[in-house]
């Protein structure tokens, strides 16, 4: 059985106006052509709908039922060309986004607030992993933030975007000894046990090269975790010091503070666009380069 959509809009016309002559001036058509598409939906249905009643027309008990029927379609129908409408003027729509832990958790909450705010009817659905793991699912997304060093091969569908340079902290205890200096070197931090990020993680990925540079042999390792939250719960519970992006520590944190390196251990934070971004990931991407350009600067 098929029901085609201008039939349907027949029906409607007939009930709302009570009479073939009337739903055929409603509906711009002559009345030949009215009665036709009427006919032609009770044979599809199988039933009959209506039943003539003087010059009008009488709906039966199943007619009744298929009318309200009808009208849930053609709002479904109206709502359905309403967003196609929004699609095509990018005011709506989905954006798949893949960032690294750091800016997932510390930068991209408020970001999309805004972008929100601007676009309510667009959503963004975003995956937080690690920096490695961004770069390998550029083909699956639409954008990527990481903060990290490239690797030697980016991903042939990508452009990359530079947003400037991110800080990595020392995180420790307020009560912790090394709060005492208002910079730390790693020299120093070879006494106290350390908290590092996972493989793949941006974050450790940088200390590593500046560890072997500086220090010369490997770090005492105290615990490995995956992801900043956990590293932060450890440092709260006295497990060691923890090195994360400037970014990451709680806004009214009571029980933990950071320290700058010195010197300065810097790591680019850049966005992925791949070559299938569409038009619609194109926006979010022209907001959120000069949003996060802005806040790198603070």
């Amino acid at each position: 059985m098929r029901i085609h959509p201008d039939h349907l809009a027949s029906f409607v016309a007939l009930v709302q106006t009570g009479s073939v002559s009337a739903a055929a001036k409603k509906r711009f058509l002559t009345q030949p052509a009215i009665s036709n598409q009427l006919k032609r939906l009770q044979e599809a249905i199988g039933m009959d709908l209506y039943r003539r009643q003087g010059r009008g027309v009488q709906l039966t008990g199943i007619g009744e039922a298929f009318y309200i029927h009808t009208l849930k379609v053609q709002q479904s129908m109206h709502d359905l060309n309403s967003f196609a409408d929004e699609l095509h003027d990018l005011q709506a729509g989905r954006i798949y986004l893949s960032a690294s832990q750091t800016i997932a958790g510390s930068l991209l909450p408020a970001a999309l607030v805004s972008f929100h705010q601007r676009y309510p009817k667009i959503e963004v659905f975003v995956d937080s992993v690690n920096s490695q793991q961004v770069f390998e699912s550029m083909e699956h997304h639409d954008l990527g933030l990481v903060e990290s060093p490239l690797p030697s091969s980016v991903p042939e569908c990508c452009t990359v975007k530079h947003l400037g340079e991110d800080k990595i902290v020392t995180v420790m205890p307020i009560n912790h000894p090394l709060t005492a200096y208002s910079s730390i070197e790693l020299a120093q931090l070879e006494n106290y046990p350390l908290i590092w990020r996972e493989q793949g993680s941006g974050t450790r990925d940088i200390l590593e090269r500046a560890w072997r540079t500086t220090i010369g042999k490997p770090p005492r390792i105290q615990l490995c975790l995956g992801g900043v939250s956990a590293v932060l719960e450890s440092v709260r519970q006295g497990l060691g010091i923890g090195m994360v992006s400037q970014f990451c520590l709680p806004t009214g944190e009571s029980m933990l503070t950071t320290r700058p390196l010195h010197p300065q251990l810097l790591r680019p934070m850049s966005l992925l666009q791949p070559s299938h971004a569409s038009p619609l990931a194109k926006k979010l991407i022209d907001f959120l380069i000069p949003y996060l350009r802005s806040r790198l600067k603070q």
